[in-house]
């Protein structure tokens, strides 16, 4: 299995890998404006770790399947944190969906939960921690609040301050 677009987390002596893709859109040839052609993908919850041992551990699944989020996270105070990402398409319309949810990982309990949600959805979003502040910077947003298709991608920066 070929499978992308997932969070790679190293911290401390382990290694963490959430979530992820198989398949994506193939670019038809010869296109002008970069138009793609659809393919089945199959997006991922899974979490898995690779101890100092070199072994890999299966850990509790995300709470919903989730991909694009390679630079979509950060680590905090023993949490792992995720913004955004895209889940499973939709079932009739087949079209993309976009995550608006922030997730937390707390590598303690190694229990999942939703701590928040972002100004809009959003998908290969850059994420970094500072001085209690929490920040999202670029990405491919939604539609607008009724629609979680992908749109364009901006070049906006938020934040919030974060406690954990």
């Amino acid at each position: 299995m070929l499978c992308f677009s997932r969070a790679c987390v190293a911290f401390g002596d382990r290694l963490y890998v959430i979530g992820g893709q198989e398949g994506d859109f193939v670019p038809k040839p010869g296109s002008a404006i970069f138009k793609c052609s659809r393919r089945h993908d199959v997006v991922y919850s899974d979490v898995y770790m690779l101890d100092d041992k070199m072994k890999w551990h299966t850990l509790p699944p995300m709470p919903k399947p989730v991909s694009h989020i390679e630079t979509s996270w950060v680590v905090i105070n023993n949490s792992i944190v995720i913004a955004g990402g895209t889940t499973e398409k939709n079932p009739v319309t087949k079209r993309m969906i976009l995550v608006g949810e922030l997730f937390q990982f707390d590598l303690d309990s190694q229990k999942w939960h939703v701590i928040g949600k972002l100004p809009y959805r959003v998908k290969t979003t850059q994420a970094a921690y500072w001085n209690r502040w929490f920040y999202i910077t670029s990405g491919q947003r939604d539609k607008g609040p009724d629609n979680p298709q992908p749109r364009k991608v901006v070049a906006d920066v938020w934040r919030t301050k974060l406690s954990l």
